[in-house]
């Protein structure tokens, strides 16, 4: 018998769902039924009802947990989406009943400013200290896919300077936070840096590098500096975009690489790191606010929008000042 919207709706309820999603997030009937304050027969018994109805296995059991078969991955992409809504609801019903609560899930790039999130994380905090917020660091295809499942509200990083003809844009809304610049760093006591005169690229060619990996959209800014400068890229390289990672390497007063602005000049503070009088400003891009184009922001998100113009708007040493 094929099955209705009726069917399904009579058959099967959202508590299943809740136990499915959490089964795969745990990996185990056991760590599942821990999770949800359950017995793990009753999770095993929740499972089974639901694989009756829907006439097939949704799980496989094997000596490293459990993972989702064919029909498992279909139905765990659809409980992912419906239990964002749910969430969501449970948000605003919360937000109506006692003022600004609920949760707000934030990506936010690698090549983002290392300010622009913490400021915004005050400002939230200080109007709506009972928003819980959860930050996941990542890469532009990690998060994008993320906040397409609905795992996240918002992405906060650099806009591709591709964007109008990117896979993601039909998909997603972005709001243009600011524009960032890009500078050259190396340890303080680079030797390069008693110069009195601008450094060029050419001349820190043959200096160890860190460069963004490949697969990130900031590499392809980077080799494009190189080649308007009729170079090669360099060949001693390490692919890292980890701000301390690459703040550490640097301390051999030998290794440069690339920093957004705001982020040499917080790391600087130390007097261990300063950038290059390269002459002229080199652009990074513009930083967005992503958000799912289908899906409406929940009061928190909608919240954590506000701060991130804010933030823009009152830079962090002014705050920090007021």
């Amino acid at each position: 018998m094929k099955s209705t919207v009726v069917s399904v709706a009579r058959k099967l309820k959202l508590y299943q769902l809740v136990v499915f999603d959490q089964v795969l997030r745990s990996g185990s009937l056991v760590g599942a039924a821990q999770a949800l304050n359950l017995t793990q027969p009753a999770v095993t018994k929740i499972i089974r009802e639901m694989e009756t109805f829907l006439g097939a296995d949704l799980l496989v059991r094997g000596n490293r947990g459990v993972h989702a078969t064919d029909l498992g991955k279909v139905v765990e992409r659809r409980v992912h989406a419906m239990l964002t809504e749910l969430r969501s609801l449970t948000d605003e019903v919360n937000a109506y009943h006692s003022g600004t609560t609920g949760q707000v899930m934030v990506g936010s790039l690698t090549s983002t400013s290392a300010l622009l999130v913490p400021h915004t994380l005050r400002l939230l905090k200080e109007s709506a200290p009972g928003v819980l917020v959860t930050v996941r660091v990542g890469h532009m295809d990690q998060l994008f896919s993320s906040l397409l499942a609905g795992e996240l509200d918002i992405v906060v990083g650099r806009i591709p300077d591709d964007w109008r003809w990117h896979e993601y844009e039909p998909r997603l809304n972005v709001d243009v936070l600011c524009e960032e610049g890009l500078c050259i760093v190396a340890g303080a006591n680079h030797p390069l840096h008693v110069c009195s005169q601008p450094v060029s690229l050419a001349a820190l060619h043959n200096f160890p590098w860190i460069l963004p990996p490949r697969s990130g959209l900031l590499r392809r800014t980077v080799d494009s500096l190189f080649e308007e400068q009729g170079l090669e890229p360099p060949v001693n390289v390490i692919e890292s975009v980890a701000a301390l990672t690459n703040y550490e390497l640097m301390q051999d007063q030998r290794t440069v690489g690339f920093f957004s602005v705001q982020t040499a000049q917080q790391l600087a503070l130390g007097g261990k790191l300063k950038a290059f009088d390269l002459g002229k400003p080199m652009r990074f891009g513009s930083i967005g606010c992503f958000y799912s184009a289908s899906r409406t922001l929940d009061p928190a998100a909608r919240l954590f929008r506000e701060c991130l113009t804010l933030a823009t708007q009152s830079p962090a040493d002014d705050a920090a000042a007021d």
